[in-house]
Parts: C-alpha cells; structure tokens; sequence
C-alpha cells in the first residue's frame, strides 16, 4: 500500500495464489483464458488501473491481454470519442498526439469501431460532446457515456429528417383574355384559357438516411458536414443542395435537437461539392428517388433537420458513443459466440459501472494465441463484467496506457500482430485537462519480471508521480526493505529472491511516502537450454545458456542457478555453464544440466564432424548422413542402423527440418489441431511448428496424414516453404530442370521444384528424370538437408 497520511493505492504489481489446492502455487484459474501464471496491475489514476496478464490456455497456448479498469462517474477523468475526419484514419499514436496537441492528458487508450477499409467510415454511431458524428453505416448498438462517466449499451434506432419548403412544378389553366371585348361590355362567350407550368410553394418531409457516410446501394437521402471530409467525394451523377447553418457548432446534429439552416444553393448533376466550415450538404444519388425533390428545395428558404431517439430515449443524455462491432453480453447472459482465435480488442461494464477496457494480443506463435469470441466474453465475465461488447479486433487491436511516473505520455502496452499499429477509424480515450501539481504525491515500483527462481535477481525501478499520475522529480532518495526469508535487496533496487517458494513483498519509501510490490518466487519450473547438440573443435569453448519459464511464462533466472557437468573425457564446464572442449579428437560424449529433479542432455561431439552407420559406410550418402548425424539433426534406427534407402514420412522430414534450427523450442507452439496428430505422438509438437510457420498444410482442415511417405516434389515444397519462413535467400547455380519427366511434376508443385533444383539443394536421377511422385529415401533426405544447411552455413559466414 501506499501511503501518505491515508494517500490512495498505488501498489504497481500483484500476483495470483493458490486456487482451492487445484494449480501450482503461483497460478489462477480464470474461465475464457485459462491458468493465469501473472498478472501485474499499477495505478494509473484515482479509481484507475492498469493490468497486464500472462496465461495458458489449454487449447490454444500462451495468452497475452491488457486491459484498463475505470470508475469514472464523477471523475474529472473523462471519456473521450476521438473525432477526426469521419473518411480518416489514423494509428492510436496519431489519436494520443492529436488530443494531447489540444490539450488533454491521454490516460489510456483502444482502438474503436470496425470500420470500411475502401472509405474510412465507422460500422456505428459515433457521438463526442453530445454531437452526433457520424450515424454509421450500419449501427445497431453504442457503448454509451452520459455527463457523470457512467458507462451503459445502447440500442441505436435514431430517425434523421428534413423538413423544407420546394417549389413543385404544377399545371394551371390560365384565362386568355380576348382583346376585341371593349371595357364594360357585356361578355358574350367565356374567356378562352390556356395551360401554363407554375412552382408551387410545398412543405416538404423526408427521412435522411446517412449522416456523414458515402453514398451505397441504399440509393437513400444523404447529410454531410465539414466532419465528414472537405468535400462530399461523390463520384456519380448527384442532386447536391448545400446548406448554410450559420456556424460550424450549428452543423453539429444532436440526439433530440434541431438545426435550421437556409438553402444557399442547387447543383444538379454534380459531385463531389465543397464543405464550408459552417455547410451542410444534401446529397442524393441522381437515379434516388430523393433526387428530383431536393433539386427543388427554395434557395433562401430554410430547412430543418431533427434527430429522433425511437428508443425510448436513451441516447439523449449521452455525451460520448462508440458503435460496436457486435454485442457479446448483455446483463450477464451471453448473447453471441464464436470460436475463430484472433487478437480481440472490447469493452466491458461492470454492476458499479466502471468501465473495462480490453486487448487481446494474438497471431504470435509463442507469444500470444488469441482467443475465440467466446472465451473472450467468458473471460471478461471472470473480471467482473456484465455486459461485454466486441470491438474492431485482429491486426486493429492496440492500447495504449501512461503507467503513474514511468511514461510522459500514453505509449503502446501490447504486441499489434502485424508488428506496427494499423489505421483505424476511431478510437475510445479517457482523458483529463488540467496539469497535476509539481509535488510528489505517489510512488510507482515497476519490477523487470514479476516471476522470480529462488536465488534470481529482479531489478526494481521507482517512480514519482503527482496528483494527476504525472512523473515528477524524485525529491528523496529510495529506501527499500524486504523481509530476510523472501530475499535481500540494495539500495539500487537489486532484489535476489530467497529459497523459499511463495511471495516477497518488497517496500520502497522515500520521504513519508512508500508503496509495495510483489514479486512472486516459484521453483516448478521447466527450462530449455541454447544448445541442443553440440559439435566443437578441440580446446574450443562453448556458452550453455538457460531459459526457464513457470508455465507459459517468462522466469527471472540465472544459470548459476542451474548444476552443470560432463562427462570427463570431453572436457570441462564451470558453474555458469562455460564448456571447453578437451584437447583431443574424435571424443563423444554429454554435457547435463539439472535443476530439481530435471536433468537435459546435450550431446556432443569433440573433433570428429561424421558419425558412420553400420549401413552407411559404404553408401552413395555417408557423407552427408554422418555429418547431419554429428550435429544432431538425424538419428539412426536402432542397432546403430541408418537404414538408408528405406523412405520417410511427411513427420520425420519436418522433424529433421526442424532440428537445423538452433534454440528452437516446437513445444511453445499452436496446437494445429489436426485429428490424426494426438498430443502423446512424438511428432505433436514438430507439426505444430511446421503448420503454424507455414512450411506444411494438412491433407484437409483436420487431417494431416504425419505417417505418409513423403515423395520428392512434397520434399521440394516443404523446402521451398522452410526458405521462406527463415528468410533463406538460396541462389540459382543451375539453369531450370529439363527433366524427362518434367511433365509429371505437379502444377501445384512446379515453382517448388524449380526453386529447389536451381539453388542445387535437390537434383534428378542419372537416367535425366526426376521421379516426382517417388518416395523419397532417408539417404536423400539427409542430402537435401545437408545441402541447404552448407548453403546457409556459408551464407552466415559471407556476411560476418
């Protein structure tokens, strides 16, 4: 807690604990994510926080979300809909910097409404400061603030109309008067009379059908201010009646509200007609039955145009409106599904009416999975949220977040899945006016990691904030003080956990004014080291690395944590897993590594670079099957047997592909989830790999067929797709196939091939054919891959 003569919470992290003896110490079940292995939570406001959680999903893996609790009823911290150009788009960067260049502090941030990529316009409703901004293109519900902050769903029927004067043009009779009838004489006949084409003066009612929204197919009654864009961006033949409402405020439609404005001027067959500052524009496409009537609006007459809640009235207090892309659960109960794993950005509210805001990272294999629509309704149910809507998701997710003291500004807090932020349309903000004072008023401690192995070292950082969460000066030095069973720590904020398992609460003070974190310690670990086989010339020395990860996720750790060894004859290793070869050749042998009751086994070869089979020393192949064999990446058959011209599955080759790539730890991957790859088969995980890498499909959505023969122009394209995904440029040191049977290859598999073949890492048969559909043999798959790693291998040195 923090604490200044009864100041606000600011504690910066919190973990989970035990749930009813069912998970590891450490963990927390949560419905829709699964095991939650962290969460860490700072304050970012009064009544706002900001949280980060790590978690495993039992299907999909690891899970990455973000998301900002807020209580802002009464709250000088405000909602804010950002307002650009309605056919603009703009990177939540771009949103923050416009909004703090008029003044406001951006205290957090998402990504909005899903919009049309061709023209910029948002799905829904948008309404800032009361004002509609545009009535989207297909609006059905709002996220919905009233003046106090308080959060509610609001179901979108709004009726738009005009209301004017035209001039319909009408047929009258017209007497004729007779020129020979003399002035009070007596008529004889009736006058003659003629017909003649006369404007009548006609009130006029029609419904507007878009406000601020390209013409579609509707063929309705469109409105148009400056909001829109400077101009109406019409491109077909159109009736376009610009209007003039006397000031930009007065442009600005309300729910419940009337603007009057005067008809300044009629184009006929027109497009794409100028937007004033204080303009409105009418626009009907000319085969729209609205056409003719608008053409003949008065010039200098007025008009009005209303807006109308049909729904009990509940937009008229709103002050901010966010469309949605569709609701996911209301009062409780979930009205929508689904299950296709994206990244996911929404919205939820709470029984007090705090405000959630959420993002999902996914699409990063290793990093975060995504969730299906379900599971993310579920698991903003489990925190707390009642009604939950799904906003514009997948490579549109991003937040941003200003944490107390440690960022001047809103800055992105998640992974977009593309890598850079994408354009959107809209985005929803809580922001402030006024600047915080110069006094220190909290302290934030932000640890690097909040997992910790006993005897791991965290680094922790202090921060000072004001009033408003603005980072101020530290005016004292930082004192911190743990207690003596969960570890020590300096007064730099170097923290090395104890040997117990559990929780270390540490305490930074500085003045009279202090706050706590919590770092938790766990030992149920797994790890992976950075070396899997290891081939080195002799007296050569080798690092071993460790990586340890609680769960899914990332531990503090050190490898001096970690007890090394080898056998003797190979050469030495020290406490922090520094190897050296011994001084003599042809020695084989295994370096281990251990922790608890965990030990891996990393082979290695001292000098000799090809291990003989019984069966390959004499083959066409022994070179390469024994050097891939001296770096690990194939394995004999049993009985020291290579079996070379047996063939070899679709599995085993992406296997051997896979083990060319050091460090590589398939098990962090998808699940693909094909039926005929079992979790318990050892090639459950090298698939995964390879499917969610791109470098294999299955036979169908659900079936892969891992103990196949692989034949020779599948080989090609799973080392076509291989190159690709590591970014392997391979050169062309051959001119193209001209097999014999060049046309058996396959259509689907012809650029593989070639590619392939030219490059050198595959080639045809004496007889001058390439045997498409063969099988391919163990012996030619350990050439190809022998090929392609000399390629890489020599590569690598070029650019050294």
């Amino acid at each position: 807690m923090t604490f200044m003569k009864s100041k606000r919470f600011t504690a910066s992290i919190l973990t989970f604990t035990l749930v009813a003896g069912t998970f590891l110490t450490g963990f927390s079940y949560q419905d829709g994510i699964g095991n939650v292995y962290y969460q860490t939570k700072s304050q970012i406001y009064d009544d706002t926080t900001y949280s980060e959680q790590l978690a495993g999903h039992s299907t999909n893996g690891i899970e990455r979300t973000y998301f900002v609790n807020a209580d802002l009823e009464g709250s000088d911290l405000k909602p804010y809909v950002f307002e650009g150009e309605v056919t603009g788009t703009y990177t939540m960067n771009t949103m923050v910097n416009t909004l703090e260049s008029q003044g406001y502090k951006v205290v957090a941030g998402i990504n909005g409404d899903l919009y049309d990529t061709a023209t910029g316009a948002p799905k829904g409703l948008t309404i800032h400061e009361g004002k509609i901004k545009t009535s989207g293109y297909a609006p059905e519900y709002v996220i919905s603030f009233n003046e106090n902050g308080a959060a509610s769903l609001e179901k979108v029927n709004l009726g738009y109309s005009l209301k004017g004067t035209i001039n319909i043009p009408t047929t009258v009779e017209v007497p004729v008067v007779d020129p020979t009838q003399t002035s009070g004489a007596a008529v004889t006949t009736p006058p003659a009379a003629t017909q003649q084409m006369v404007n009548v003066p006609t009130d006029w009612t029609a419904p507007i059908g878009f406000f601020n929204i390209p013409h579609g197919g509707a063929k309705a009654l469109h409105l148009f201010n400056r909001q829109y864009a400077s101009t109406t961006k019409t491109s077909a033949n159109s009736v376009e009646v610009i209007l003039d409402a006397g000031s930009a405020d007065n442009t600005e439609p309300t729910v419940g509200g009337t603007i009057t404005a005067t008809v300044v001027q009629v184009k006929n067959g027109t497009t794409n007609t100028p937007i004033g500052n204080n303009q409105l524009v009418l626009s009907a496409a000319a085969d729209s039955p609205y056409a003719i009537p608008i053409s003949y609006l008065v010039p200098g007459s007025t008009v009005e145009i209303s807006v109308e809640d049909w729904n009990n009235g509940g937009l008229r207090n709103s002050r901010e409106a966010l469309g949605v892309y569709y609701v996911m659960c209301e009062n409780g109960q979930i009205v929508s599904n689904g299950t296709n794993i994206n990244p996911r950005t929404a919205i939820g509210i709470k029984p007090d009416g705090s405000t959630l805001l959420y993002v999902l990272d996914g699409r990063q294999p290793g990093f975060s999975a995504g969730l299906g629509l379900t599971d993310m309704v579920k698991h903003l149910m489990a925190l707390g949220c009642t009604t939950v809507v799904n906003m514009d998701g997948g490579g549109s997710s991003v937040m941003n977040v200003r944490e107390g003291g440690k960022d001047s500004k809103a800055v992105q807090k998640n992974s977009p899945s593309s890598g850079t932020q994408r354009k959107t349309t809209n985005g929803l903000f809580l922001v402030y006016r006024d600047t915080g004072s110069s006094k220190v008023e909290n302290l934030h401690t932000y640890a690097s990691q909040p997992l910790a192995m006993p005897g791991a070292d965290i680094q922790l950082i202090t921060y000072a904030s004001n009033d408003k969460y603005e980072s101020v000066a530290l005016r004292n030095s930082v004192d911190y003080s743990v207690e003596d069973s969960a570890g020590t720590i300096n007064q730099n904020g170097l923290f090395t956990a104890g040997n117990a398992v559990g929780t270390a609460v540490i305490e930074a003070e500085s003045g009279n004014i202090s706050t706590t974190t919590e770092i938790n310690i766990e030992n149920n670990i797994t790890f992976t080291t950075n070396v899997q086989n290891l081939v080195i010339d002799p007296g050569k020395s080798s690092d071993i690395n460790i990586t340890a990860k609680f769960g899914y996720a990332p531990i503090a750790s050190k490898d001096s944590l970690f007890t090394f060894s080898c056998d003797p004859a190979i050469g030495t290793i020290d406490a922090n897993g520094l190897f050296k070869a011994a001084g003599e050749a042809g020695i084989a042998g295994n370096i281990y590594v251990a922790y608890n009751s965990v030990t891996k086994t990393i082979p290695v070869q001292v000098g000799a670079s090809l291990i003989d089979f019984k069966d390959t020393t004499s083959h066409w192949a022994r070179e390469y099957i024994g050097r891939l064999a001296a770096r690990g990446i194939v394995n004999g058959m049993g009985g020291n047997y290579y079996q070379p011209d047996a063939s070899l599955t679709r599995a085993q080759f992406l296997t051997m592909l896979s083990k060319t790539i050091y460090g590589l730890d398939p098990s962090q991957t998808v699940p693909a989830g094909f039926t005929d790859v079992p979790a318990v088969e050892w090639y459950y995980n090298y698939v995964n790999w390879g499917f969610a890498n791109g470098i294999v499909n299955g036979i169908d959505e659900v079936t892969f067929a891992p103990n196949d023969n692989i034949t020779r122009e599948q080989m090609a394209i799973m080392l076509s797709n291989f190159t690709r995904s590591t970014e392997l440029v391979l050169p062309e040191t051959s001119a193209g196939t001209g097999f014999t049977d060049s046309t058996m290859i396959s259509p689907w598999a012809n650029e593989a091939v070639t590619k392939i073949v030219s490059s050198g890492v595959m080639s045809g048969y004496p007889e001058g054919n390439y045997n498409p559909q063969g099988k391919a043999t163990r012996a030619e798959a350990a050439t190809v891959i022998y090929k392609l790693i000399l390629i890489r291998d020599n590569i690598a040195k070029a650019n050294k």
